[in-house]
């Protein structure tokens, strides 16, 4: 069985036709960037380029005749959401996770309820990291929204909503939004009421793995499919690197892309203010995440910054290497260049003990340093109940980690080539709801 899948992250799309049994592309992995708009704490992306860009991908795969498509599955970034009007049509832009416009009612909801709202949803009331708490934020200061408003959703219940008419949530994405019950498992009527967010506008709430419909003819013509293929509502890419490795408790997900999320399944979850905690997506299952602030975004910000001149390859593959031999003084502390996922305050970088003499490469050699101190301190905060087992590695910069890393120089770390992508075709299968132990 071959199916087309769909990895629509924060900065790109990726697409590619695989084969269900061993979720390998068949025929190569299509990619096109998306444009992240960002205006103060704003951080949207135009559902419009979304779609225009999934079209123009599977266009292309569909082109190259790989063979028959018989079904379609995604992963998307977790939380990405927009409110519908009455017909369907967007009312908002996808607001991502990083947004940050809601700290003034985070900073509220945590100050008024603090535990409460952590030991019945799972996480803090972050700003952007859940799309209830940043829609009820909007609502607030676009008052005129709330009477058009028939629905919020997240990135995949919207895309099958266009693709079959059908929306819903899956576990691991109803988790992010704030306005969920993680041990009832049901929408929480105390923080719906007290956010303002009507339960009419939310989905039901299913296995990613759910078969959500057939694909519409108008949308078959658009996408150049045929009709009636099975769309699966699918999960976040976390999730679905998770699928893909096959994980098991104890093992440990690391994707350095952008930012970097460390991720590990758990038999008892157990919400705190240094993790997230949210339900994989298929089955019973729960994950603890963390984050390492000081992701790829920060070395690509100093490679524009200190090193324009040099290519991509040439920074990544002599330079990076380079500067973390190299002895120096610097420290890079505070380390959030690209914010702190979990923090409800702004949170900002210092370099420190700079002299006349301090050269780029000391720069870099700080930055990379305080990638490998806050690594571990992430891996702290997943509050693991024993050893890791095993390592899987994915995103853009996996292989560069591994090289730098000393802990993941052993035979214990497997990298993952395009883990999320690869792990839509799980959905697929007969056993998906068992595939984790």
């Amino acid at each position: 069985m071959r199916i087309l899948a769909w990895d629509i992250g924060t900065s790109a799309i990726k697409a590619a036709v695989l084969e269900m049994e061993n979720a390998r592309p068949i025929g190569p992995v299509l990619r096109k960037p998306l444009r992240l708009r960002q205006e103060g704490e704003a951080a949207t992306l135009d559902p419009q380029d979304i779609l225009s860009t999934l079209v123009q991908l599977t266009r292309a795969l569909a082109y190259q005749g790989l063979g028959n498509i018989e079904g379609v599955g995604m992963c998307c970034l977790t939380p990405g959401w927009l409110l519908l009007g009455s017909d369907g049509h967007p009312l908002t832009p996808v607001i991502t996770h990083l947004d940050r416009r809601s700290r003034p009612l985070a900073k509220r909801i945590w100050e008024s309820y603090g535990e409460a709202f952590l030991k019945e949803t799972g996480n803090k009331p972050l700003p952007g990291g859940l799309s209830g708490i940043a829609c009820a934020h909007l609502l607030q200061t676009q008052s005129e929204l709330r009477a058009e408003v028939r629905q919020l959703v997240h990135l995949n219940g919207w895309l099958c909503w266009l693709l079959t008419g059908r929306t819903a949530f899956d576990w691991g994405n109803a988790g992010f939004t704030g306005l969920f019950d993680y041990q009832r498992r049901r929408w929480s009527e105390r923080w719906c009421r007290e956010l303002g967010i009507e339960k009419e506008w939310l989905g039901e709430v299913v296995d990613g793995c759910t078969t959500m419909g057939g694909l519409s003819e108008p949308a078959a013509m658009e996408l150049g499919l045929p009709s009636g293929l099975p769309v699966k509502l699918g999960v976040a890419d976390t999730s679905a690197a998770v699928l893909f490795a096959g994980m098991e408790v104890g093992d440990l997900l690391h994707v350095v892309g952008t930012t970097q999320v460390l991720a590990a399944l758990v038999e008892q979850p157990k919400p705190g203010v240094d993790h997230l905690t949210r339900m994989l997506g298929v089955g019973p299952h729960f994950l603890h995440v963390a984050h390492n602030p000081v992701g790829g975004v920060a070395l690509e910000w100093i490679r524009q910054l200190c090193f324009r001149e040099q290519s991509g390859a040439e920074f990544f593959g002599k330079t990076v290497p380079m500067a973390w031999q190299r002895p120096t003084e610097v420290k890079l502390d505070p380390p959030y260049l690209g914010g702190d996922r979990l923090a409800i305050e702004p949170t900002h970088a210092a370099f420190q003990f700079l002299h006349l003499s301090t050269d780029r490469l000391d720069l870099l050699a700080a930055t990379l340093r305080a990638m490998h101190e806050h690594h571990h301190r992430a891996i702290e905060a997943l509050h693991l109940a024993g050893p890791i087992r095993q390592v899987f590695l994915t995103g853009g910069g996996a292989e560069v980690v591994q090289r730098l890393f000393p802990e993941y120089h052993n035979g214990r770390v497997y990298l993952l080539e395009e883990g999320s992508l690869r792990g839509v075709a799980k959905l697929f299968a007969e056993d998906a709801h068992s595939m984790i132990h």
